[in-house]
């Protein structure tokens, strides 16, 4: 059939396919498990409807406070940047109601470093190196934008699918913390933090470094350094007036790095002082292929099977009952500097 002088002139439209889900819109989400929760809320396994994107989508109640709203605030702004360094858990957008805050990240295992160490115990000291190696890349990263963790420890570090470290919850971190600049603020998790934190001494980027030399020893022993029995206040004096404790048959090298990391003075700590790539430790570490990925990791994780994604959350989820109602700029509840959507996703 011959077209019209009409039609021949219009020109053809392009076939337009259906456009993939609102990423800003909790509706748009199906909810499958729960990874974790805690004070803030909630973690759950999610899927982007009508794509096979699977996320870890965290919720947080607001509770109007200012102290809350900068928190999530910061913990958004570093989300943000995670893209840019592959060992830290990626950002992929963030959004809200007028009463929750929903942050979506990637989430490619269900692996802990905290589960790797209690399913195998110590772990091999050439897992010991890898993991520690891609541990420092992330926390320089963090530390060279001014990020301080605050709350760095095995259940924060996942092992992705291929076996790479991903720093994750950035709830606990400070912004602008650059040479000089101190914090005061008490927070972390008690085994994990330094002596200034506990002895409520302002302090700076090396409670990271601490944190770290406690995580590798766990990594590498299955122990913590000092022997702490009964109350918090026991931990304190353990930490603040004793040397550590290391179990025998560590490393002798593994040793000499703890000894180095976990100095009481904070200006002494390797990490603050010196270059933590040239420490013995990591003389078998190619930093520029670690940084690149190049190097296969020695363990991988267990991943999600697909009864994972199968399996629908069964409790009530309130926050998909939020008024359907637009967000006020002038609203106390609402956050700034908070929504975004990453452009890779």
């Amino acid at each position: 059939m011959s077209l019209s002088p009409e039609e021949e002139r219009e020109p053809k439209k392009p076939r337009v396919d259906n456009e993939s889900p609102d990423r800003q819109l909790i509706n748009n989400y199906s909810f499958h498990l729960e990874l974790g929760n805690g004070s803030y809320g909630m973690v759950l396994l999610a899927t982007l409807k009508n794509t096979s994107a699977h996320v870890a989508m965290k919720v947080i109640r607001k509770d109007g406070t200012e102290k809350q709203q900068r928190s999530i605030e910061k913990e958004a702004r570093t989300l943000r940047i995670t893209r840019e360094c592959p060992f830290l858990c990626k950002g992929l957008a963030a959004f809200q109601t007028p009463l929750h805050a929903f942050l979506v990240m990637e989430c490619e295992s269900k692996t802990s470093l905290l589960d790797l160490i209690k399913s195998q115990g110590k772990l091999h000291m050439k897992a010991v190196i890898f993991f520690s190696a891609e541990l420092v890349l992330g926390i320089q990263f963090l530390h060279s934008r001014g990020i301080v963790h605050r709350d760095l420890k095995p259940a924060n570090i996942l092992i992705n699918k291929d076996g790479h470290i991903k720093i994750v919850d950035f709830g606990t971190i400070e912004e602008d913390i650059y040479e000089g600049k101190k914090m005061t603020e008490i927070c972390g998790s008690v085994i994990f933090m330094a002596p200034e934190i506990l002895l409520r001494n302002p302090y700076d980027a090396g409670v990271d470094w601490w944190a770290f030399g406690i995580t590798l020893c766990l990594m590498a022993t299955r122990e913590i350094p000092f022997n702490w029995e009964g109350s918090t206040s026991c931990l304190v004096q353990l930490v603040a007036k004793t040397n550590p404790c290391y179990p025998k048959g560590i490393n002798i090298e593994a040793r000499k790095l703890l000894e180095e990391l976990l100095v009481k003075d904070p200006a002494m700590r390797l990490g603050t002082r010196g270059n933590i790539r040239d420490h013995p430790f990591f003389k078998s570490i190619k930093w520029a292929d670690l940084e690149n990925q190049k190097v296969p990791s020695p363990l991988k994780p267990e991943r999600f099977s697909p009864k994972d994604f199968m399996a629908t959350y069964e409790e009530p989820l309130k926050f998909l009952e939020d008024p359907k109602i637009g967000i006020s700029s002038g609203d106390p509840m609402v956050l700034q500097e908070f929504s975004f959507v990453n452009s890779g996703w």
